[in-house]
C-alpha cells in the first residue's frame, strides 16, 4: 500500500458524494480522486476542487489513472466502462447491482480473464460487508442459505404502512420525499432489485450464475391494509425477504413480502435497515444489519473495497461451473 493511487471516478450522485466525503475522512490512504466524469458538468459542485468531464475515454485511457470507481444508475454504461477499464489493466469498484446482477456470467469470465481486480460489495447491503463476509470467512463452510431483508426502500415503506396505518401510495410518497426510493420505484417495490442482490450473494456463496428466470418474485405493492391488520393480530409483521436455500441438488429462490414473527432475526430490522442472515454447515448461522442505502453508508462500502484493492485483495469464488437459467 505505498505507492499512491489515482481515481477516476464515474458520477457523482449520491454514492458518489458519499465516497467523496468519506474519502477526504481519510488523508492517510494513498489515494486520491484525479478525474469525474458526469453527464453534465455545468451543473454547480461546491465545496470541493475536483476535476469534472463529461468524455468518459478521460478516465479510460489515462494511463495515469490506476482504479475506476463507477457509481452510475446507467448499467449499459456501467458495463462498457467496467468492462473497458479492466480490459486495460485498472482495477474497478462499482455499486450498479442491476448490472452486476444482468451480467453474472460475464462477470465471473472478467474475474477469471483479467489480471485487474473487480470488486462491489457496495451493489448489494449497503454498509454491511456480506459479501466480504461469504466469499471471505464463510467461503469454505457451505452455505446453505441465505435470507434477509435487500431492499430499505422496501422495508420503509412496509414499516409505515404498519406503525401508521397508512395504505401503500402514501408510504411510497414519503419514501420518495425522503430520498429512500426512486421517482420510479418499480425496482424496488417488484423485488427485482433484491433479487439482483441475491443473485451476486448466491453467485459468492455457491459458485453459481443464476439468472432472474430462477427466481419467484411478488410486488409489495399488492400487501394491504387488512394483510397488515391480520398480521398484527397475530403478532407478527410483514417484512420484505429474499431467500434462497440449497435443499441437497436443489435450489429455490424466492423475494416477497412474507410474515415473521418476533423470534424472527428479521422482526426488529425497520425502516431503510437491511439485515442478511447467511446459514453454513459448520459455524451455524451469522446475522448482519445496518443501513442498506443513502449516502454514507453506501459510500462508505466503497471506500472498504478501495482499501481492499489498495492492499492488492480480489475475490476468490467457488466454482462450480453451472449457469443455471
Amino acid at each position: 500500500m505505498n505507492k499512491h493511487k489515482k481515481i477516476g471516478l464515474f458520477g457523482f450522485g449520491t454514492v458518489g458524494k458519499g465516497f467523496y466525503e468519506n474519502l477526504k475522512k481519510q488523508p492517510h490512504l494513498p489515494a486520491t480522486i484525479e478525474k469525474v466524469c458526469v453527464k453534465r458538468v455545468d451543473l454547480p459542485r461546491i465545496g470541493h476542487e475536483l476535476y469534472f468531464t463529461d468524455n468518459p475515454d478521460e478516465l479510460l485511457l489515462d494511463p495515469d489513472i490506476d482504479i475506476i470507481v463507477e457509481l452510475i444508475d446507467d448499467a449499459d454504461a456501467a458495463k462498457k466502462y467496467v468492462h473497458t477499464a479492466l480490459r486495460n489493466g485498472k482495477n474497478v469498484i462499482s455499486a450498479n447491482k442491476k448490472m452486476i446482477g444482468e451480467s453474472l456470467s460475464e462477470v465471473d469470465f472478467w474475474h477469471s480473464e483479467f489480471e485487474s481486480t473487480l470488486l462491489y460489495e457496495a451493489a448489494v447491503g449497503g454498509g454491511i460487508p456480506i459479501v466480504h463476509a461469504i466469499d471471505g470467512f464463510l467461503r469454505d463452510q457451505e452455505v446453505t442459505k441465505i435470507r434477509g431483508i435487500l431492499n430499505g426502500s422496501s422495508n420503509y415503506i412496509l414499516t409505515q404502512m404498519q406503525q401508521n396505518n397508512w395504505d401503500f401510495e402514501k408510504a411510497l410518497l414519503d419514501a420518495q420525499n425522503k430520498g429512500f426510493a426512486e421517482r420510479n420505484p418499480t425496482l424496488d417495490v417488484s423485488g427485482v432489485d433484491a433479487s439482483y442482490k441475491l443473485l451476486i450473494l448466491a453467485y459468492h456463496a455457491f459458485g453459481e450464475v443464476f439468472s432472474m428466470n430462477s427466481f419467484n418474485a411478488e410486488s409489495i405493492e399488492n400487501v394491504s391494509k387488512e394483510n397488515i391488520k391480520k398480521a398484527r393480530l397475530k403478532g407478527k409483521k410483514i417484512k420484505p425477504v429474499a431467500t434462497i436455500e440449497r435443499l441437497g441438488s436443489e435450489i429455490t429462490c424466492t423475494v416477497k413480502p412474507e410474515l415473521v414473527s418476533p423470534n424472527d432475526e428479521l422482526y426488529s430490522i425497520d425502516f431503510e435497515n437491511n439485515a442478511i442472515s447467511v446459514d453454513t454447515l459448520i459455524s451455524g448461522k451469522h446475522t448482519a444489519a445496518g443501513k442498506g442505502a443513502g449516502s454514507l453508508p453506501t459510500g462508505s462500502a466503497v471506500l472498504e473495497d478501495l482499501k481492499r484493492i489498495l492492499n492488492g485483495f480480489s475475490y476468490q469464488v467457488k466454482k462450480e461451473s453451472k449457469i443455471l437459467i
